[in-house]
């Protein structure tokens, strides 16, 4: 037992600071700072997907041309109300077919995960007057023009 301002008080009853928490509170840190360094990089060279919307009015695949980095995914998104659909122009000519969406009906979504490095046109089989381009490159950096 033992006298403080408050009175007598033994070991057991006596209020003591957290050693523990600020243990905790360093440590919590820590493992924050390191997990930002170890999960970010698989976060940042994870797969992205480019958007490229149809439209009812030129351009009608925006954008008309887009240069992605291997790795990408593509998604072409419907909001018309009509049928199109996103076919490699490979797939009319008897060549290597890449892609072909088959009908493509109102608020779908056609989504090829990944393509090889090489030049991609396409276009719709229901309306001949959309065209687009995909440019596939090593670089992992997607742009469009």
């Amino acid at each position: 037992m033992f006298m403080t301002q408050h009175g007598i008080h033994n070991k057991r009853t006596m209020p003591q600071r957290c050693v523990g928490y600020e243990s905790l509170k360093r440590g919590g840190l820590a493992l924050l700072i390191i997990s930002l360094f170890v999960i970010s990089p698989f976060a940042i060279a994870a797969p992205s997907t480019l958007r490229i919307t149809l439209g009812t009015f030129a351009p009608y695949y925006s954008p008309e041309m887009v240069h992605i980095g291997t790795g990408t995914s593509v998604s072409w998104e419907n909001p018309t109300s009509d049928l199109h659909t996103i076919t490699h122009d490979g797939c009319k000519s008897n060549d290597r077919c890449a892609f072909d969406s088959g009908p493509l009906g109102p608020n779908r979504t056609f989504t090829v995960p990944h393509l090889p490095p090489g030049v991609y046109p396409y276009h719709c089989l229901f309306h001949p007057i959309m065209q687009g381009t995909l440019v596939v490159t090593e670089s992992a950096t997607p742009s469009e023009t």
